[in-house]
């Protein structure tokens, strides 16, 4: 085991949570660090514990969930890091923040239209509702949801 890279992944586990995908690329990155010890130590710290999948994926949806991303929308960013999500995982991670998606909806728009004055007239208003739902269906949330969490602010 090359001691040079094992101390650079202690180093970097260090500062951050890493999944095992994102330790490998990084560490793969660096030109002298040849692919079959980047596998020997990534398996070395699991093996000790050390490189903690489980946390980084709860620090993962939680991250994502703050900043108002529906469960599909965090499961297609996690499957570019190779990461796979259960029902449980979004449950656990929703119970530890008190919030769910339908909680997450509204925070989107309130946060939206804070500093924004719904328009009277019809035209107005229907471009701004338009926008609206552009925008949360952008944070990954279905169209019917959206739709009906602005009928609230829209009426």
């Amino acid at each position: 085991m090359n001691q040079r890279i094992y101390n650079y992944s202690i180093h970097l586990l260090a500062r951050q949570d890493y999944s095992a995908f994102k330790l490998r690329q990084k560490l793969r990155s660096k030109k002298d660090n040849p692919p079959h010890e980047v596998e020997e130590i990534i398996e070395t710290l699991k093996s000790r514990g050390l490189l903690k999948e489980e946390n980084y994926k709860r620090l993962f949806i939680r991250k994502w969930m703050i900043k108002g991303e529906s469960a599909n929308k965090i499961r297609q960013r996690g499957s570019l890091e190779k990461l796979e999500f259960s029902d449980d995982d979004f449950k656990n991670a929703g119970l530890e923040l008190g919030f769910e998606d339908q909680d997450s909806l509204k925070k989107l728009i309130d946060k939206k239209l804070r500093s924004k004055v719904i328009p009277r007239e019809y035209e107005e208003r229907l471009k701004l509702k338009n926008k609206m739902i552009r925008f949360l269906i952008s944070k990954g949330h279905a169209y019917e949801e959206c739709k009906k969490a602005l009928q609230y602010y829209f009426v």
